[in-house]
């Protein structure tokens, strides 16, 4: 009686990790587009060359956004209007 418990405990155990990591595996096909379209940009493939500069990192951080979706950037300008 001992050993069936034990045995059900391991099986149990083992389809419950088992399982866990069958959902690791699994990408979504959004994400995976994601990612695609990630890699297809211009910003990636300077990054990946070794460009570090301020304009790759803006463009990859923007890219990862989704709440800036087709937002753009507009140039500082302190003192472009004054409204008094």
């Amino acid at each position: 009686m001992q050993t069936s418990v034990r045995k059900i405990v391991r099986l149990a155990v083992i389809v419950g990790a088992v399982s866990t990591l069958g959902a690791c595996a699994s990408i979504p096909e959004r994400a995976w587009a994601n990612g695609q379209a990630l890699s297809s940009s211009r910003a990636y493939r300077a990054a990946a060359s070794g460009d570090m500069s301020v304009r790759t990192a803006r463009e990859l951080k923007s890219a990862a956004s989704p709440l800036r979706l087709r937002y753009r950037e507009a140039p500082y300008s302190p003192f472009s209007e004054w409204w008094y």
